[in-house]
């Protein structure tokens, strides 16, 4: 059989022919006259050629011993303990190229077979596997023991020098793979011997030695046939003279090194004697450019029969997998060889239904949900793409109460109330006029029907839904909300549907109901509030926001001595924007401790604005419950106080009930410390939180603000009255001053005077106002009655 590793020996050999080829034809051209130059081309080709080839050799070893280490038949006798079969097998591999060395290494270091070719002195041993000629082939004495260098076993290194009895082996080992498991080791070595120094000899005519040098000291290991007389040990003096770059007159002579290893370093001298080489020239150059032109021609003719039976097998692999690239996995190839093509050939035809059936487990996960393995969002654009010619009502649905479930009986069960609901829904699904049935992820599915019938769809979907679901003696009744869009009554892109049907089943959960129809003025608040939560990051910096005071009226005085900060966004292209729409998106979006840094900043400012007019004015600023656990805004607020020179008195901090619910022990703790500074605390909103009686006397403030939810509706309300009376006689039975807000009528203010409310602020008194129109109306403020 013709493999294809002879096939690349054959290339590697035609290689090493032409680079010959090409030598000897320098060589012709070179300057007959220059004998130095002549010389030195000599020496340096027959480096060149011993590189090459000893390269060429090592190649061809490493890349047998590779495919040995492949070998099935290596890995099945491997880890047998019969050491006669594994021999046997490791002969029949090394006789593929005649190694002169084989051994099989354990995973533990171990040589758990050992071939190597002895000359025969005597009668053959029980130990000698084959025999021929003047040699044989045998068991070696390492069989059983440890392998000396076992950093060798995991070095990159494809070659290394082995000694065994001082003969040296030009070794490769590779690993033996089971799986991706090592399971051991696999070696194969050429003796560096005189037959070695021989074949180069014979190719670049120059003396060939091997000589190992250790400590200084030189030793001949291999020699070519000489054509001088000389003994080893002028061999040894000349290559000590030639390794210290002096060669003698009568020698021409150069050195390389092959391997270094263990402190010891092998080394290969070629030399000739002057006259010979000097002779040779003159005399056989016409047999020099015969033998070159020769020997490039067959290196051409062999590369290019080479290439041919290897480029034809192996263009056809190329066009076969540029058609599984394209996805076509339906045709096979066959090759009849038997070699590596014809290996390879079949795991193409392997990897060609691996990646068949791969592809298709792909695209199946590509449109089908893990979970449920219903249709996903990816086959739901792929469905709606086709449908665009059709009329059909979307229903997106969300499973309610789930949030409780896992955080109750964990998401586990959570998971199983999911594919429940799957299941109960995929009934529904199978009839006619449903097209599709998707999850999408999470709570939450999409039903695609072509009919257009509300009760009836949302009565099919609570039939199916009737049973209850159990675990573990739980019983849960199962509820769907239902967002719903028609294509194209809607809207004609149905990507735009599917944001239509969610915006939907998001207002079914603002208003509480099951069902909700889309309809267009849903969207406007989601859209605004988009929009508002990207324009407020640049609202600060593009100075957008200003302040307006709102003025509380002493009912005792009936002057005007406390307004309140009350923050104002004028956007570009919204106008002015009420703090309701944007205070709540500056909490959720982390923005709030910003916003309220400037607004109090602005307020001291102001109040030093009025400071100098005379005005001795209290300002109010509200402070979130954000602000509370900021670290250092207590340090913050202090500082800016230092800066605008105010005094403490002058600043009220309004803070909600919410806000100390949050964390009431580090809210008491740093409103304690406002406190002690000399600031004013108020609790703003007063009667909407949930702080209790007993967290209420816990507090360090001074006042408490009536929210006007009480106030409005005073003169029609008596349970109202009954609540702010009892309020005002609580906070002044506690030591504290109230403020009543949110009064539009003359009888609210009428009836809070009589009742001893201190403060009061509304309409009714005075609208918020920028700083330029209150500061007039400060210097002058209006007349109220005594009868207040």
């Amino acid at each position: 059989m013709k493999s294809l590793k002879n096939k690349i020996f054959l290339l590697f050999v035609s290689i090493l022919l032409m680079v010959q080829g090409i030598a000897f034809w320098t060589l012709y051209h070179a300057n007959k006259n220059q004998e130095d130059a002549e010389i030195k081309n000599r020496l340096t080709m027959g480096i060149t050629i011993f590189t090459e080839l000893f390269d060429r050799r090592l190649a061809y070893l490493s890349a047998f011993t590779h495919i040995a280490a492949n070998d099935h038949g290596v890995k099945k006798v491997f880890d047998n303990e019969d050491i006669r079969h594994l021999l046997l097998s490791l002969n029949n591999n090394r006789q593929r190229i005649n190694t002169d060395l084989a051994m099989a290494i354990s995973v533990d270091g171990v040589i758990t077979g050992q071939l190597q070719r002895h000359f025969i002195h005597s009668t053959p041993s029980p130990e000698i596997i084959e025999s021929a000629n003047r040699s044989t082939i045998q068991a070696g004495h390492e069989l059983g023991l440890q392998f000396r260098y076992p950093s060798w076993l995991t070095s990159s290194q494809q070659s290394q020098i082995y000694i065994i009895d001082n003969v040296l082996y030009q070794i490769s080992i590779s690993p033996i793979k089971s799986g991706s498991k090592n399971v051991g080791w696999l070696a194969f070595g050429f003796e560096v011997n005189q037959a070695l120094a021989n074949e180069f000899k014979s190719i670049t005519h120059l003396q060939t030695d091997f000589i190992l040098k250790e400590q200084g000291e030189f030793t001949l290991t291999a020699s070519s046939k000489q054509n001088v007389k000389m003994s080893n040990k002028e061999k040894l003096v000349l290559a000590k003279l030639v390794n210290q770059n002096i060669t003698p007159e009568q020698y021409i002579a150069t050195y390389t090194t092959i391997s270094q290893f263990n402190k010891r370093e092998l080394g290969v001298y070629m030399y000739s004697l002057r006259e010979n080489i000097v002779s040779l020239l003159e005399e056989q150059w016409l047999q020099i450019l015969l033998l070159a032109a020769l020997t490039l021609f067959a290196s051409l003719s062999g590369a290019y029969l080479i290439a041919a039976s290897i480029s034809k097998p192996i263009n056809r692999l190329v066009a076969h997998a540029k058609k599984i690239a394209a996805g076509h996995f339906e045709q096979k190839i066959t090759f009849t060889e038997k070699n590596e093509i014809g290996q390879l050939a079949n795991e193409f035809n392997h990897m060609q239904l691996a990646l068949a059936q791969r592809e298709e487990a792909i695209i199946r996960l590509a449109n089908h949900d893990l979970l449920t393995d219903l249709p996903n969002r990816h086959r739901l654009n792929e469905v709606l793409s086709e449908l665009k010619n059709e009329h059909f009502m979307m229903v997106h649905l969300n499973l309610s109460r789930l949030k409780d479930v896992n955080a109750t009986l964990g998401y586990d069960v959570g998971d199983l109330v999911i594919q429940t609901l799957a299941i109960r829904l995929q009934a529904i699904s199978q009839q006619q006029h449903v097209q599709l049935l998707v999850h999408l992820g999470a709570d939450e599915f999409i039903l695609i029907l072509d009919t257009m019938e509300i009760n009836g769809v949302s009565a099919q979907v609570n039939k199916a839904l009737e049973d209850v679901f159990c675990f573990q003696g739980i019983s849960l009744q199962l509820q769907v909300r239902m967002g719903i869009a028609f294509y194209p009554e809607h809207t004609s892109d149905v990507t735009r549907l599917v944001q239509m049907a969610d915006t939907a089943l998001h207002h079914t959960r603002n208003n509480g109901s099951l069902i909700q129809v889309y309809q267009p003025n849903l969207d406007i608040n989601s859209v605004e509030r988009l929009n508002l939560i990207n324009d407020l990051r640049q609202a600060i910096p593009c100075n957008q926001f200003e302040l307006h005071f709102q003025p509380k009226l002493c009912l005792y005085s009936l002057k005007v001595m406390h307004v309140e900060a009350l923050v104002r966004w004028t956007h570009p292209t919204l106008g002015m924007i009420p703090p309701d729409n944007f205070i709540p998106i500056a909490e959720k979006t982390g923005q709030i401790e910003g916003l309220t840094r400037w607004v109090f900043v602005a307020a001291l400012m102001q109040c030093t604005e009025w400071n100098k007019l005379g005005l001795d004015i209290n300002i109010s600023v509200n402070i979130s419950a954000e602000n509370l656990k900021e670290p250092d805004f207590y340090e913050f607020v202090c500082k800016m106080m230092t800066i605008q020179n105010i005094k403490p008195q002058q600043i009220t901090l309004e803070v909600t009930e919410s806000s100390v619910v949050d964390d009431p022990k580090s809210a008491i703790k740093l409103l304690g410390k406002f406190k002690d500074y000399g600031f004013r605390i108020s609790i703003d909103d007063y009667g909407t939180g949930y702080s209790s009686l007993a967290q209420l006397k816990q507090l360090p403030v001074h006042e408490l603000k009536i929210d006007k939810s009480f106030i409005q509706r005073l003169e029609h309300d008596i349970d109202d009255q009954i609540i702010v009376r009892s309020t005002i006689d609580l906070a002044h039975n506690m030591g504290l001053k109230v403020v009543a807000e949110g009064i539009e009528d003359e009888f609210s203010l009428l009836w809070l005077a009589q009742y001893n409310c201190e403060l009061a602020q509304g309409y009714f008194i005075s609208r918020p106002k920028p700083a330029s129109e209150l500061t007039p109306w400060l210097l002058n403020p209006p007349k109220f009655t005594k009868s207040i």
